[in-house]
């Protein structure tokens, strides 16, 4: 597509063209105007010139595109993002948890307590907090050791998580309680 400048531009070399082949006309028609026409076309260049020189200046300083920080800055469009879903979320934190131990014990160990906590309840009418024997019984000692209350957070936050033999035990363990 041609921009509008070169068309400008063009018109301008088409105005030029036609006053110069006019006012050429008329000085070799009548000879005593040919200074008057001299002048006129010397005009007609003059405003061409300055045209296309204001024409240029206004291009050279106009806004230009979003630069890649300003695009940057925008929100995206909500229909753009992919949401996270659950299963999702779930993959993320237990590989993190196999990672980090700090996010082993506070995303995976919270969710997974939630979890427990609810089966414990629904099915065998034990709460994880209340009734630790219990609690501890149908978990399991390796489950009941993550998922215990007193649990504290490890020592060294950013050392290894839990191998994912383990993590797969626990859950294990909290998926038996609905059979």
């Amino acid at each position: 597509m041609i921009g509008p400048s070169r068309l400008r531009w063009k018109g301008s070399a088409l105005v030029l063209t036609l006053a110069g082949v006019v006012l050429l006309i008329a000085a070799m028609a009548v000879p005593r105007y040919a200074g008057a026409s001299a002048q006129i076309f010397v005009i007609v260049v003059g405003a061409l010139v300055i045209r296309l020189l204001v024409q240029a200046v206004r291009v050279a300083t106009s806004a230009p595109g979003p630069f890649p920080f300003d695009r940057a800055l925008r929100q995206p469009d909500e229909e753009g993002i992919p949401r996270a879903t659950e299963p999702d979320r779930i993959a993320f934190e237990v590989g993190a948890s196999t990672y980090r131990a700090l996010e082993l014990h506070h995303r995976f160990r919270r969710r997974l307590r939630r979890l427990a906590a609810d089966r414990l309840a629904v099915e065998h009418g034990v709460e994880l907090d209340t009734d630790p024997e219990a609690a501890r019984s149908l978990l399991g000692a390796e489950a009941w050791d993550l998922l215990r209350p007193d649990h504290e957070p490890p020592e060294d936050r950013f050392g290894p998580g839990m191998p994912i033999e383990n993590i797969r035990t626990i859950v294990t363990a909290v998926e038996d309680l609905s059979r």
